[in-house]
């Protein structure tokens, strides 16, 4: 295992440790999302100013907001690196605001959806971002009226984010579907978003959606299968790399080394949530890689995207499987 990569799997075991002893009552997931976010900074977490941050998103929203709950404490991390994460705060509720005067639905899913816009805009550019992730959601639903809900509202403002044309991409989007469709994953709305990150990339649909099949099938041999609610992640994996044995390798040796840390056994975390850290620290890596200009990959000025990408392709797994967790205690 590369000696960087290693030492972000170290970081990201000391950060939960931390958070595990700190955050009592938070949700188990959202501690290791916490402490993966910040070993990917290569950061120490500092319990102090994550209970500070926690406090002030408290005292500015009601109970009733979406701003609490799940998106809390992700929001308590994602905010931890802004230079002035109150002044960030305040824009993401403003941006909030406007979304709703688009018709975007209160969900858990819209202040993600107002960070990932507020992250990588001026707000000069607002509107005309919340245009174009309007008009990417509005195709979305024109071709999957049943599937697109606002479980998509995040990647359509990724896509927004691109210098991408929307009625092209969105035509891309759905020949990406139908070809993994046809190469043998179900219909859905995880195979939807599948197809949203694979638009990202410039190569041509039948290589970049046979590199996620291949990857599929080689992380499921390796027993590093990728649950269908990361999909996305899978997506980001064949936008970084064209040596899939390779990258496949690493995935494993980051999961077996995971495996053996406290926190991370069997009986801590469910496996498929743990190839989710594993694919993201790995992942991650190989953005660094290609930032640093070691590994030659074509994704022209659409890399930023790609980052944001990876960042809430990991929320939407947990939001999901908290989601699925929520509805089978409640049955």
């Amino acid at each position: 295992m590369d000696i960087y990569l290693k030492q972000k799997v170290d970081l990201m075991a000391e950060n939960y440790h931390e958070l595990k002893t700190s955050f009592k009552w938070e949700n188990n997931l959202l501690k290791h999302f916490g402490a993966m976010i910040h070993a990917t900074k290569n950061e120490k977490v500092n319990i102090e100013k994550l209970q500070e941050i926690k406090k002030y998103i408290k005292d500015e929203t009601s109970w009733t907001s979406y701003f609490r709950g799940t998106n809390e404490f992700l929001l308590v991390n994602l905010l931890y690196f802004e230079e002035d994460y109150k002044s960030f705060f305040k824009s993401m509720t403003e941006l909030y605001e406007k979304m709703k005067e688009e018709k975007f639905k209160r969900s858990v899913q819209l202040p993600l959806a107002a960070y990932t816009i507020v992250k990588e805009t001026s707000m000069y550019e607002w509107d005309y971002k919340i245009r174009r992730t309007r008009e990417f959601f509005d195709n979305m639903k024109k071709n999957h009226f049943f599937l697109t809900s606002a479980d998509d509202y995040v990647f359509a403002a990724v896509l927004a984010l691109t210098n991408l044309q929307v009625e092209e991409t969105s035509r891309k989007i759905e020949e990406c579907y139908k070809y993994l469709n046809n190469e043998g994953f179900y219909k859905g709305n995880n195979l939807q978003t599948l197809s949203h990150v694979l638009a990202i990339g410039e190569e041509i649909i039948e290589e970049k959606c046979n590199k996620a099949v291949n990857l599929y099938n080689k992380l499921k041999e390796a027993k590093c299968k990728i649950e269908y609610n990361g999909l996305a992640t899978l997506g980001l994996l064949a936008l970084v790399t064209d040596d899939v044995d390779k990258i496949v390798g690493e995935i494993k040796e980051v999961f077996d080394y995971i495996s053996e840390k406290e926190g991370y056994s069997f009986w801590s975390i469910n496996k498929s949530m743990k190839i989710m850290l594993a694919t993201t620290l790995v992942s991650d890596f190989y953005v660094d890689e290609i930032k640093k200009g070691v590994l030659q990959i074509a994704l022209g000025n659409t890399i930023s995207a790609i980052i944001i990408a990876q960042q809430q392709a990991t929320v939407a797994a947990i939001i999901a499987t908290n989601a699925a967790a929520t509805s089978s205690s409640n049955s």
